[in-house]
């Protein structure tokens, strides 16, 4: 049902308010833990009901598509609901389909679907609830770093570890974005001292609120989820901006075993002050001087009044209009793992298909809202396959 699928995302905003329109008034307690304005208010839920209908083998819903249901259904206990609020949901948004002006057989196959979602995601929930799972953890911001006005690194302290690992994602949320949960990746991997970092850039409305944190405040975190890289010999590691948090969590856990010799290791910004973590870099190469750990921007000076704090002694970053370029410089037969905001991380990807790289060679871990439920992550703002072309309207977005 490719085609439901594309009309409900062409609608997905209709859908939506629709759908919490009647959610709210049937759940009133519902208006409390989601955000004040409706547009953050579960903004993938339509993407996220498109691409299952995009995604079903033979009408059904089952496969990776049912796993991923299910791991959601899992998250989404945070929220604090029981699996008993299902139903109700389920009306909610059967209710929605009627802003679609759907056929009576588009209808039906979304309310089918539906009710198939809803059951798979409230078994999940009872499941992990009869396991034991905790939803959600809380802990308390202990310190706030702002290494440069885009960037803050914020350290917390839970009274419960929470497990995970390294270069997975958590949903986080405070009381400066009630009801809206942004994923981040904790830059350490786990401890049992129950500590966190995160690496927040200040781009879009909750990582700036969350950035804003000061110390004595309470963040309240979901399960983690993502499925990390592997590192290995053959690996090349770019992160762009903060996604550096994710790499260093990979990095430091290769570390308890044996870092891969081969390795190397990229940090993309767009200019010198908006590396950061520079000393921890430069620490990190002075203990494993084999180690390749190259800094590249696109401009060598920094924009005024960025307020960058002075790098590590040694820091000399290479200049280059197209940051993929020293990469490729390297050799393109080898394993890439991007990580970081979509944007970047698309961009990247494209120049490095565009000069040579396999498509299979290249993961990514990339963050965006809604990216997540993408229909293809081939299909890039409609340049297909021509990754020259797209890559060049995309270059202004480096900056």
């Amino acid at each position: 049902m490719r085609e439901l699928g594309e009309h409900l995302r062409k609608h997905a905003e209709d859908y939506r308010d629709a759908v919490h329109g009647h959610f709210f008034a049937t759940v009133a307690e519902s208006r409390q833990v989601f955000a004040l304005s409706m547009k953050d208010t579960h903004p993938s839920m339509a993407p996220a009901l498109a691409w299952v209908l995009e995604n079903m083998e033979d009408g059904e819903v089952r496969g990776d598509v049912a796993k991923r249901l299910a791991r959601m259904g899992r998250d989404h206990r945070r929220h604090g609901f029981p699996p008993e609020i299902y139903p109700k949901f389920e009306t909610s948004l059967v209710h929605g389909l009627q802003v679609l002006g759907l056929t009576p057989y588009q209808y039906d196959v979304a309310t089918r679907t539906i009710s198939h979602v809803c059951s798979i995601m409230r078994s999940a929930a009872q499941e992990a609830d009869v396991a034991g799972l905790p939803p959600a953890h809380s802990a308390q911001v202990v310190a706030v770093e702002k290494p440069n006005r885009n960037t803050a690194v914020v350290r917390l302290e839970s009274g419960m570890a929470l497990d995970y690992r390294a270069g997975q994602h958590v949903p986080v949320t405070s009381q400066l974005t009630p009801g809206t949960w942004r994923p981040l990746t904790p830059a350490a991997p786990a401890d049992d001292s129950g500590q966190l970092i995160f690496h927040l850039a200040l781009a879009g409305e909750a990582s700036s609120m969350l950035a804003k944190a000061q110390p004595g405040d309470w963040w309240t975190l979901g399960m983690p989820a993502g499925e990390p890289p592997q590192l290995d010999s053959d690996t090349t590691l770019i992160s762009f901006g903060t996604g550096w948090a994710g790499a260093r969590a990979l990095l430091l856990d290769a570390l308890e075993n044996t870092l891969p010799s081969g390795l190397q290791v990229y940090a993309v910004a767009p200019s010198p002050g908006e590396h950061y973590d520079t000393e921890f870099q430069a620490n990190l190469q002075a203990l494993l001087p084999e180690l390749k750990l190259r800094h590249i921007v696109r401009e060598g000076q920094d924009p005024w009044l960025l307020g960058a704090q002075p790098a590590a002694h040694g820091f000399m970053p290479v200049v280059a209009n197209e940051p993929m370029e020293p990469v490729l410089a390297e050799g393109t037969d080898r394993r890439f793992v991007l990580i970081g905001p979509a944007d970047r991380v698309e961009l990247a990807r494209a120049a490095l298909l565009a000069g040579g790289v396999a498509e299979e060679a290249i993961t990514t871990d990339s963050w965006q809202r809604g990216h997540e439920w993408a229909a293809s992550a081939a299909e890039l703002d409609g340049w297909g396959d021509d990754w020259e072309a797209w890559a060049a309207w995309k270059k202004s977005q480096w900056a």
